[in-house]
């Protein structure tokens, strides 16, 4: 029997209690001092929240969560970002021990910490493990919590932690990625845990095939980026035709960002197992820089002449300057990437220092790069 006293809906089960919604009475907000909002990283990780990022698979989202978790242990920067310093622990689903061991080495190198200073940092390696957060019901059409999640929340709420590290998404969700409602409660579960650690979720994932093709990182059904607050994208840079990519390279973008701006991206280089922010000289020194690689590009073009050999300033060849001259262990050219020799041989053709000639019979002539007329500035 329906009960008009309920807005047309089934009147409540007599042995529950009907518990009304809290609001808020905004008079009562008057003179109230309004509340900073909390961050784990200013503008990138919010407190409270669920923060997913993505990246495809190799890409090198585990050593980014690695080091934030590092960063906010010990107080230092990631990725040059200033972080709040708590306690943090991971679940590395997909990395055994060793390779997590591995990987922590290469950052205490990097930030100048030993093991020793790790006491507001612990992780847990559950590949091949039973990491399923929520399993869905069949009977009831909804997600279940399961005594995995129960027994992270605990683990962090003994440990102190206010950031917990999920990696990654496709270990811990046995629903259906494309169903709506699926996604959205397994976030909501997320967010519990970080509304009860008082801190912040990061989960890792790998983003769709058109997620990839399209640059937006998306998973799946555009739920899971409906759900966050927050979603970072980590990718290679899109390739440019004048020059071959460079396998080192990776860019972290903010894709959405209810409490910021989106679009922002932090250029990262990967050198000696970390990411960190590519050196980039300025004033006097970058000028000196420039003028070492051109004149290590004309040396290590004399070089190559004087045995006779050619190469030229076509990309697509085998003997593409640039890259010939830093794949070829040329001592010349040591210390300089394949990008920095792009960079000075465009600067000597402007200059007119270098010049494209060409040689041999009518029938087979070819360009090669040769010294030009003018000054080196």
């Amino acid at each position: 029997m329906v009960d008009d006293s309920y807005g047309g809906f089934d009147a409540p089960n007599p042995n529950h209690v009907v518990v009304p919604v809290r609001l808020v009475d905004p008079i009562t907000l008057q003179g109230v001092t309004v509340p900073a909002r909390s961050w784990i990283v200013q503008d990138w990780i919010p407190n409270f929240q669920v923060t997913m990022l993505g990246g495809d698979g190799g890409v090198g989202k585990s050593p980014v969560a690695q080091q934030l978790m590092t960063a906010c242990a010990t107080g230092g920067k990631w990725l040059g970002l200033d972080v709040k310093r708590c306690k943090a622990i991971a679940i590395f689903c997909e990395d055994d021990a060793d390779e997590i061991h591995r990987r922590q080495v290469r950052i205490n190198e990097a930030m100048g910490l030993e093991f020793g200073d790790l006491e507001n940092m612990a992780w847990a390696s559950t590949a091949g493990e039973d990491n399923i957060l929520a399993a869905f019901d069949r009977e009831t059409w909804a997600l279940r919590e399961t005594e995995v999640l129960r027994s992270i929340i605990k683990t962090a709420m003994d440990f102190g932690a206010e950031l917990i590290i999920l990696d990654s998404l496709y270990d811990l969700f046995s629903g259906n990625e494309n169903d709506r409602g699926q996604a959205q409660q397994f976030i909501g579960f997320l967010r519990q845990i970080a509304i009860a650690i008082e801190g912040a979720v990061l989960l890792t994932a790998h983003p769709s095939v058109r997620g990839i093709d399209s640059g937006a990182g998306t998973s799946g059904n555009t739920a899971w980026h409906n759900a966050v607050r927050s979603r970072l994208y980590l990718h290679r840079p899109k390739e440019r035709d004048d020059e071959t990519p460079d396998d080192n390279a990776r860019i972290l973008s903010r894709r959405k960002a209810n409490y910021a701006g989106t679009g922002d991206g932090i250029d990262l280089e990967w050198k000696d197992g970390v990411f960190a922010l590519p050196y980039q000289a300025t004033g006097a020194v970058k000028g000196m820089e420039k003028r070492n690689a051109e004149m290590a590009f004309m040396d290590a073009l004399k070089a190559i002449n004087k045995r006779g050999q050619r190469v030229n300033a076509s990309l697509n060849t085998g003997s593409y300057a640039p890259r010939f001259m830093a794949r070829s262990s040329m001592s010349q050219t040591a210390g300089f990437t394949e990008r920095d020799l792009v960079q000075a041989m465009n600067r000597l053709f402007d200059q007119g220092r270098i010049v494209v000639r060409e040689e041999g019979p009518k029938s087979r002539r070819r360009g090669f790069i040769d010294e030009g007329n003018g000054e080196l500035l």
